[in-house]
């Protein structure tokens, strides 16, 4: 997958949120990368989790990026991964879809 291929989603949350707690909530692996990163392991895919508007303790924008499948993966579509890690985060924060 180039560069230009690789599936993003972008984020908009409804209050600053911790995303490292999130995630602790909804059992999803991550590993902190810096002030604003988060790699999420999720449905054995790795994803990209950037705070666009400050930092992962407190933002409320989100970008959102595959970097690599599961392997073995049964995903026609790799959107898929996205739109489901998405609609997870979103129910672990209480933000509606």
């Amino acid at each position: 997958m180039t560069t230009d291929e690789t599936p993003v989603h972008h984020g908009t949350l409804p209050e600053p949120t911790n995303l490292r707690d999130t995630l602790e909530r909804a059992g999803i692996e991550h590993l902190d990368v810096d002030e604003e990163r988060i790699v999420v392991i999720y449905q054995q895919a790795i994803l990209m989790v950037t705070a666009t508007d400050g930092q992962v303790t407190a933002t409320q924008e989100l970008e959102i990026e595959l970097w690599e499948a599961a392997p073995h993966s049964t995903a026609s579509d790799p959107e898929s991964v996205l739109t489901s890690f998405t609609d997870e985060l979103a129910a672990a924060t209480g933000t509606p879809r």
